[in-house]
């Protein structure tokens, strides 16, 4: 076996190795499944995260933000839901349990973190946008799946300081990163995250979609080939999409970048 093949197999360790609390990777899993179920009740969602101190206190936070605030003070976790919304909520609550309980145990740098925060945070917005101009079902199913599609990305940031220049020469230079994974690790961030993602017991549907994000859509999976055309016109491959998609997308380019930094400012993350 070459030093590639023996760089493949400690990473896929690493992987298959990975570990989180289980506290946390129940509550993940039960914000995924409400998330991916379009009767999801406001009930359901509270119950969730009443138990989670830390997330409550930032959604009352965001509650008494003068984006939501208009002037009575807000002190309850439930009413602070009620005034944010139970949509918006669900977005905010997965940004947070990604940022929070998924990432932060890696201690990623903040440049490394906020490399794959920022462009998870796009595709989600993209891929919502493009369910609902397009009519297909699961539109906060696939913000929930793009925020965390680029999970296996961790292995490479924390492995060496070679996957920081091969990302941003990848952005430079329209190239396919995965490709570039292979060709330096002999494994891709695609496959890594699919074998994290077995490890912490994700949806069936969530982790295909993170083994299997990049290429061309394939009419299989509508949410999956959703997070596909999201993904690659955030990479800068719109070539790669059909021209319905790369339409709208084109159309709803400033309004998906507006959102993206104000969900970034609610929940108080930056990459700078």
């Amino acid at each position: 076996m070459d030093e590639t093949g023996r760089l493949r197999e400690r990473l896929l360790e690493r992987a298959r190795k990975a570990c989180i609390l289980p506290m946390l990777r129940n509550m993940m899993n039960e914000v995924f499944r409400i998330m991916a179920d379009p009767d999801s009740t406001f009930t359901q969602l509270y119950d969730i995260v009443k138990y989670d101190q830390a997330i409550s206190s930032k959604i009352i936070s965001i509650a008494n933000s003068p984006y939501y605030n208009r002037g009575t003070p807000v002190t309850s976790l439930e009413r602070a839901m009620v005034m944010v919304g139970f949509k918006e909520v669900e977005r905010i609550i997965m940004c947070l349990v990604f940022m929070k309980q998924m990432m932060s145990p890696w201690r990623l740098g903040q440049d490394d973190m906020g490399a794959i925060w920022g462009h998870s945070l796009a595709v989600a917005h993209a891929a919502k946008t493009l369910c609902t101009k397009m009519g297909v079902d699961g539109s906060e199913k696939a913000f929930a799946i793009s925020i965390i599609h680029d999970i296996g990305k961790v292995m490479f940031y924390t492995h060496d300081d070679r996957y920081r220049s091969m990302a941003k020469e990848a952005i430079l230079g329209s190239t396919d990163v995965c490709e570039l994974e292979r060709a330096n690790y002999g494994i891709d961030h695609q496959e890594i995250g699919y074998h994290m993602s077995i490890k912490w017991n994700f949806p069936k549907e969530f982790s295909e979609a993170i083994g299997n994000h990049h290429g061309l859509p394939d009419g299989r999976a509508s949410v999956i080939d959703i997070l596909r055309e999201a993904d690659a016109f955030m990479c800068g491959l719109k070539e790669l999409l059909p021209e319905t998609e790369r339409r709208i997308l084109e159309e709803e380019r400033e309004p998906i970048k507006a959102e993206t930094e104000r969900i970034t400012q609610l929940v108080g993350y930056s990459a700078s």
